[in-house]
């Protein structure tokens, strides 16, 4: 379907914590896009061919969980989270953990991830060792918005924040197609849970990115490959599920449930899910980026 493009789809259907994964291949250079898609997946994809580049579009587990798979390749990241990916306290800062479980919880973090003995938790990555495997590499920052070569490839890193703040699109203009990564037309919706998601930058993201001139739109979960004009349809239902959750956030309010209690009646993820203490953690900051997003509109 392309000539220098290979999807690689990750275990059920790519569904977090795996994302699916680009392999760029031509006779000079072999790149992989957001190695997540899993060992046996990247490895059958790969195989004896040597990679040369991991290209992450943002610092998430999903996504740069394989980086380590690859110890030759230089690894490159958008060039705001390229500056803390490398240091497991600063990542810890973005991700949350210091704002809800304070230092104590960024010391117990790094502590479990350094150990490949550390139980894993039951609904979210955040005990894996992958973490700690996957940064121990130097970084290099490539830039946002202008023409790369990769090989004999072209592609443009488009900054997309809103996901992350460094969040971006991988566009391949001669291949007619854009990875859309975390603007993945789930049933879920839209992920800003971190501390540096924002709704606003997230939704004005997605609307830039499906006006891009490409014929094939892939996401990094479940949809995969769509067509440009099925990608508008799904986009106009994923983005709508931000105004759903905004819409019962303030009925919640209206009824009487003070803002500390928002989290029993799940916001983002339902009150079961919250016994792990990721998924608890990013549904009181999902929480406050609504009660701030209802305040600044």
């Amino acid at each position: 379907m392309f000539k220098h493009l290979q999807v690689i789809s990750g275990p059920n259907n790519s569904r977090f914590p795996y994302c699916t994964s680009l392999l760029i291949a031509d006779r000079d250079i072999h790149a992989i896009v957001d190695p997540g898609a899993g060992p046996d997946a990247l490895h059958s994809a790969v195989g004896e061919r040597p990679v040369n580049l991991v290209i992450n579009t943002h610092y998430h587990f999903d996504h740069i969980s394989g980086n380590h798979l690859f110890p030759h390749a230089q690894i490159w990241m958008n060039p705001i989270e390229a500056d803390f990916f490398p240091n497991l306290d600063r990542v810890a800062e973005r991700l949350g953990i210091k704002e809800i479980y304070g230092e104590r919880g960024v010391e117990e973090w790094k502590e479990n991830v350094a150990d490949p003995q550390t139980p894993q938790t039951q609904y979210s990555p955040s005990c894996r060792h992958e973490w700690w495997l996957s940064s121990r590499s130097p970084i290099h920052a490539y830039a946002y918005d202008i023409e790369w070569q990769i090989g004999q490839t072209r592609v443009v890193m488009v900054h997309a924040p809103g996901h992350t703040e460094g969040f971006c699109c991988p566009y391949f203009p001669d291949e007619g197609l854009v990875y859309t990564g975390d603007i993945d037309l789930t049933s879920f919706g839209p992920w800003y849970a971190d501390i540096d998601g924002n709704i606003g930058d997230f939704i004005a993201s997605a609307r830039r990115i499906a006006q891009l001139d490409s014929d094939w739109f892939l996401t990094g979960h479940q949809a995969g490959m769509v067509s440009r004009s099925e990608f508008q349809i799904q986009l106009d239902r994923f983005l709508n599920i931000i105004g759903e959750r905004h819409h019962r956030l303030i009925h919640l309010l209206e009824s009487g449930v003070k803002p500390e209690e928002i989290h029993q009646h799940g916001l983002l993820y339902m009150p079961k899910y919250q016994t792990d203490p990721w998924i608890a953690m990013w549904e009181r900051i999902a929480i406050r980026k609504h009660l701030e997003w209802m305040n600044a509109n």
